[in-house]
Formats: structure tokens, C-alpha cells, sequence
């Protein structure tokens, strides 16, 4: 299989747009990083960037530095400097290509197993409370990276390397893939308040098995929601904004839509819909297929599976105002 790259623009071409989106500036402790340049909304693309080249092609584990060794040289200059630019994890081996890579790669898509370096991407430090969301988009073969939290002029735009949980997980992981300690602001609390925070989040991650139980699900429905509710009431005190958000909204029209109940159905595919777009655009494959489901949720495969419990039908409406979210939860 020949070598999979793009004539891509280096960091200095795809950087700040004419409208000065953000800056690449020195960051002390961190390297380079991003800074707004001006204040950013959730739901902003600020960055669409294809790949420098690909991993596809990386097949055989003893001539991955040969072979990654063809493919920078294949590139342009601009791009070349791109590359070589980027941090590396791993100084002093004899394979700092790879290194580069594996310090660098971004998997295309959340089941890829075929990675893409994106030189403009990988200047996003991590913090542990993002305000931005990244996601390859495959109809573009882009990575796409959009704001999830509001954003100040003269803030660092930062993404999670990591999928979460109390400081003490968070911060193993970070050290033994990323060869750092963290101290974004979350990881920076107090004792008192980051001792609340891991007690939250340890929840947190004990609710997102629970409510993922088909056993739960089936048999005890009101309590997956409810254990639904509680998660998302967690991830609002956490300021949770990224693709757990959207997640957890598609755990809870599952619950319902087992047991046939339309209205609500249509509700929370429309909440994940939206919290989706947020974090990945208008045009995310799973953005379409959320709102396939808003129009008719009986697409979804395990429609009405568990039952009729909680059969309703395209004429049921749920209240307006201040009782919908009662409602909605079943609460």
C-alpha cells in the first residue's frame, strides 16, 4: 500500500483566519500553545485541518521508522518543518520519527485503528476541564475542532487527552502516556473542593456503568433514567460539556425507546442532537443519524424491544414550561 499524505498547509498556513481566531504564543511549562484572540462560542469551528499523512500505510512494526522516514521526505518543505516542529515525548531513541508520531497521532475516528498527525491539532494542550472538542470528520478527512465552553479573549484553547475521572486516575494516565504532570485548573483546586470534585466524578463514572447495563435497562427503567438524571446533574456541577454530554442524553433516549415511548424519545435524541453539533458540527455523521431519530425514533434498532410500558404515541405531547424536565425524567 503506497504512503497516505496530504499537501497539507503547515501550523503557520492553517493557523489564525482572517478574522484572528487565536494566536500560537510560548506557554510557560507547556511549550506553544493556542490563545483566542478574540472571545469564542460554543459551537465555533475554529480549526479544520487535514492530515499530514496517515498511518494507514504502517503496517509492517519493523520498518515503521524507514517507512515514516519515506513519507516525510515525500512531503512538501512547509509541511516537512511542520512535522519535525512538533514535541516528542520520547527524546534521545533512535526512532524519533515514530516517537513524533506516537507522541502526536490522532486516531481517525473513535473505533480507528489508523491514526493522522494534525500539526495545528496537536498545538492544543490538554487540560482536564476542555473548552474545546476535537473529531475527525470523515467525509472532509479533516479534523474538525469546535468550542464546547465560552471563551474569553486571551484564554488558552485547550482539549482532554484523557476520557476523564477523579485526579488521581487522570493523573496516572497523563504520566505514563503523556510523560506529564497536569495542573490545569481542575487538577489545581484546593484539597477541600478537588476532594469533592473526585468524589463527584467517582460517581460519576459508577453511574455511567450502571445506566449502560441492558439487564438494568430492561428490567428497572425508571431507575436507569433516574441514575440518567443523576450523571447529568453531576456533569453540571463538573461543567461537563464535551461528547460525555451528548452520550448521556443517547443512554437515555435508549431507555426509553426500549420501552416504546415516542415523546421522550424524540426529546432526547433532540438533546443529543444538539449537544452533539456543539462538540463535532452541523454536518458529524452521528449528528445526522441523531436527527433521523428525532424525525421518527422507531428507526432505531431496538425499538419497543423491552415492551410497552411506557407506550406513547406521535400525538402525545409533553408539558411545557417549568414541569417538562419532571416530566421528561419521569422524575
Amino acid at each position: 500500500m503506497p504512503p497516505s499524505f496530504n499537501n497539507a498547509p503547515s501550523p503557520e498556513d492553517t493557523s489564525p483566519p482572517a478574522d484572528l481566531t487565536f494566536t500560537l504564543q510560548d506557554i510557560p511549562g507547556k511549550g506553544k500553545g493556542l490563545i483566542s484572540a478574540r472571545p469564542l462560542s460554543p459551537g465555533e469551528c475554529i480549526i479544520s485541518e487535514p492530515p499530514l499523512f496517515t498511518t494507514a500505510s504502517l503496517r509492517d512494526p519493523s520498518t515503521i521508522e524507514q517507512d515514516l522516514r519515506s513519507i516525510i521526505k515525500s512531503l512538501p518543505k512547509d509541511s516537512q518543518r511542520a512535522f519535525l516542529s512538533l514535541h516528542n515525548n520520547f527524546p534521545g531513541s533512535s526512532t524519533p520519527f515514530s516517537n513524533i508520531v506516537r507522541s502526536n497521532g490522532y486516531p481517525l475516528g473513535p473505533s480507528s485503528d489508523i491514526g493522522g498527525i494534525f500539526p495545528l491539532v496537536s498545538r492544543l494542550n490538554h487540560s482536564c476541564l476542555p473548552n474545546a472538542q476535537h473529531a475527525y470528520n470523515e467525509q472532509k478527512d479533516k479534523m474538525l475542532v469546535h468550542i464546547i465552553r465560552p471563551i474569553p479573549c486571551g484564554q488558552e484553547i485547550t482539549l482532554s487527552y484523557i476520557p476523564g475521572g477523579p485526579s488521581s486516575q487522570r493523573q496516572t494516565e497523563l504520566k505514563q502516556n503523556f510523560l506529564f504532570t497536569c495542573t490545569c485548573e481542575l487538577c489545581s483546586l484546593p484539597p477541600p473542593e478537588k476532594q469533592k470534585s473526585d468524589q463527584r466524578l467517582t460517581r460519576a463514572a459508577t453511574l455511567d456503568q450502571k445506566i449502560g447495563s441492558p439487564k438494568l435497562v430492561y428490567t428497572s427503567p425508571l431507575q436507569a433514567l433516574h441514575s440518567a438524571y443523576e450523571l447529568l446533574s453531576t456533569y453540571n456541577l463538573e461543567h461537563i460539556s464535551d461528547l460525555r454530554l451528548p452520550r448521556l442524553y443517547y443512554d437515555a433516549f435508549q431507555i426509553v425507546a426500549v420501552h416504546s415511548d415516542l415523546v421522550r424519545a424524540r426529546e432526547f435524541a433532540r438533546l443529543a442532537r444538539d449537544s452533539r453539533k456543539i462538540c463535532e458540527g452541523s454536518d458529524s455523521g452521528e449528528v445526522g443519524r441523531l436527527e433521523e431519530l428525532m424525525e421518527d425514533p422507531r428507526r432505531f434498532e431496538n425499538w419497543g424491544a423491552a415492551g410497552r410500558m411506557w407506550k406513547t404515541g406521535s400525538e402525545d405531547v409533553g408539558p411545557d414550561g417549568e414541569g417538562f424536565e419532571k416530566w421528561l425524567w419521569r422524575k
